[in-house]
């Protein structure tokens, strides 16, 4: 059963894929903050797919680790939002972001907002720019990634 959906506007036309899980994971850093993790993974038909990638039977995966000075429970209310400028941290060579399609790549400009929240389920929306997914060599212009799905806050 779909928990959502992750949306791929490329170049060329949309593909979107029926999110199966979508789970928020977390753990205190050495320092005393909390990293967040935000995953969604799609599995099963594309709801909608395009010719030049309808060959690859793609079953893309997403993460985001977003750091906060509080535990997750506390920050990830309805309204919140919280930016990650870069997926790839050059500075200590962390990937914060990452796309799964034919090869794993970090996403930019992204976005998280928590649109509500009801217990251990937080709905929230997450766009992205990332590599298009058929043309990693930069050929074509960056695609925008879409999650909105229903997350499970785990403890």
């Amino acid at each position: 059963m779909s928990t959502g959906t992750l949306t791929l506007h490329r170049f060329n036309g949309d593909e979107i894929y029926p999110v199966v899980s979508a789970t928020i994971r977390h753990h205190k850093d050495e320092d005393g903050a909390y990293a967040i993790t935000f995953r969604a993974e799609t599995c099963g038909p594309p709801i909608q797919t395009l010719p030049d990638t309808e060959s690859l039977h793609a079953q893309p995966s997403a993460e985001w680790t977003l750091t906060q000075p509080k535990i997750p429970a506390v920050v990830l209310r309805t309204g919140a939002r919280f930016a990650i400028p870069q997926g790839y941290d050059e500075t200590t060579g962390e990937y914060l972001t990452n796309l799964y399609y034919c090869d794993h790549e970090p996403m930019d400009e992204n976005e998280i907002v928590v649109l509500e929240r009801s217990g251990l389920q937080v709905r929230a929306r997450i766009t992205a720019l990332a590599t298009d997914a058929n043309f990693y060599d930069g050929s074509k212009a960056r695609m925008k990634v879409v999650v909105e799905a229903d997350f499970t806050l785990g403890v």
